[in-house]
């Protein structure tokens, strides 16, 4: 038959099981709820891009000064 000090081991076995049970079912509470939350954006500069002009880009001022200035063939 087992004696007090076995029985007292089983017991404190027991307990520690159960709270170490306790301990694992609260991280994985606290894991779910991260999983849950959308990711972070971690790019600190981060701009949103502005849409394109809905405008002819030839008659925009600076690619019509472009056009006439730097693109033009060298004059002999």
């Amino acid at each position: 038959m087992a004696d007090h000090s076995q029985i007292r081991r089983a017991r404190n076995l027991a307990a520690e099981i159960a709270k170490q049970n306790d301990k694992i079912r609260q991280i994985t509470a606290e894991a779910a709820e991260a999983l849950k939350l959308p990711k972070p954006d971690t790019f600190l500069g981060r701009k949103t891009q502005e849409p394109f002009r809905d405008e002819d880009p030839l008659e925009r001022v600076d690619i019509h000064n472009l056009i006439h200035s730097e693109l033009q063939p060298p004059k002999p």
